[in-house]
């Protein structure tokens, strides 16, 4: 499993990509928990769960620092 903490806007989320080979990411932030993925095809990322109290947050500017610090799967 992969880790890294993302500074966006004064705030710190932390990333897990948990298996090297599916194309899911789980964002823990203290407003919520988020599972993202990106599409293969368009390139965008897309919101897959979230917990029911958290607050939207800048997920493409999550999504770039993935690209640039984890890799992505296509």
């Amino acid at each position: 499993m992969k880790s890294i903490n993302i500074s966006v806007d004064q705030e710190i989320y932390k990333v897990e990509h948990p298996v090297s080979t599916i194309n899911i990411y789980k964002i823990f932030h203290q407003k919520g928990f988020y599972e993202i993925t990106r599409n293969r095809f368009s390139g965008k990322w897309k919101v897959l769960l979230q917990t029911e109290d958290s607050a939207n947050f800048p997920l493409g500017s999550i999504g770039k620092a993935i690209e640039e610090n984890l890799g992505i799967l296509n």
